[in-house]
């Protein structure tokens, strides 16, 4: 059982922290009833824009620098702001070098110009688009400037990211496992019920689908972060989050032994979750504490399974 402590370490505290993420977005609605949501018949583009542009706008708020401003109305200046009091553990620098993969024109160009002068969009002539996430995850594994980034991040385009402290967690995580384990979040849907307001749509599949490293244990580590009370880990039933963090000994580590393109549900599935399954332990915060770590999925594909179920 691993057990981890509340402070960061040397390497990470007092330093700035790069993060490198890298972002498939792909959006072109077809003929399927039902399915991903970037290729689904009844798949709106304006719904489709706001959960890309939440993702990207939540990805860009991670970033922090060691001052801040305020804008003074009385005199009608920009005053720095006093330096805020940071937790333990807390990093003061984080800066984001975000890349999107794109096909052609098979994009919602309107966002991604919102954002032009915060992320590298890298447009692509793949005749299969399946193959975009594909190309996003090598791109982050392979690239040799990545050698630079103290946390490596693959995130679908719908996701949102509502934790100010999602990088201190990853970190603080990886580094207490001594880089032996992944922790992913739990991931959600908004519903426009009151009494049902989220719908957590990864729970439990047939474990025959993992790699003998990996079998499903509840409370299989615990530590306390910045203080905090005491969180309990699972080895996750569901370890996809249609996301993953890596360091920089995983990322090495998963080079030296290379990636698979499918095995794990499906093309998609297998990059964002067997990427990593495939070679370390997946963890997510227990049930009854998913609030530590948890991300949005911004465009809803499980909700209908409300009324059919």
């Amino acid at each position: 059982m691993m057990t981890a402590n509340t402070h960061a370490t040397d390497e990470v505290q007092g330093r700035q922290v790069l993060i490198r993420v890298a972002i498939p977005h792909y959006f072109r609605p077809g003929d399927d009833a039902l399915g991903y949501a970037s290729t689904r018949l009844t798949s709106s583009r304006a719904a489709r824009a706001v959960a890309l542009g939440r993702c990207l706008g939540s990805v860009m708020a991670l970033a922090r620098g060691p001052e801040e401003q305020i804008l003074s109305i009385i005199d009608q200046r920009l005053v720095v702001a006093p330096k805020r009091s940071l937790s333990s553990g807390a990093i003061s620098n984080v800066f984001i070098d975000c890349h999107v993969f794109v096909r052609r024109d098979d994009c919602l160009n309107e966002v991604l110009e919102l954002f032009q002068d915060q992320i590298h969009v890298h447009e692509l002539e793949l005749d299969d688009p399946r193959r975009l996430p594909h190309a996003a995850r090598d791109f982050l594994l392979n690239d040799d400037e990545n050698g630079s980034a103290h946390l490596s991040l693959y995130l679908e385009d719908d996701l949102v990211i509502d934790d100010r402290l999602f990088i201190e967690k990853q970190l603080w995580f990886l580094e207490r496992s001594r880089h032996k384990a992944v922790l992913m979040p739990h991931r959600f849907e908004r519903a426009p019920s009151h009494g049902q307001p989220r719908l957590f749509v990864d729970g439990p599949i047939d474990p025959s689908a993992f790699p003998d490293h990996h079998r499903p244990l509840e409370g299989a580590a615990r530590g306390c972060f910045q203080g905090g009370p005491e969180i309990l880990f699972d080895l996750a039933s569901n370890p996809h989050s249609g996301c993953f963090a890596v360091s920089q000994p995983q990322r090495r580590w998963i080079q030296q032994r290379g990636v698979v393109d499918d095995g794990f549900v499906g093309p998609l599935e297998t990059v964002a979750t067997f990427t990593v399954l495939n070679h370390f332990p997946v963890l997510k915060p227990s049930w009854h504490q998913r609030d530590f770590l948890c991300v949005e999925h911004a465009h809803p594909s499980y909700l209908p399974y409300r009324d059919v179920l």
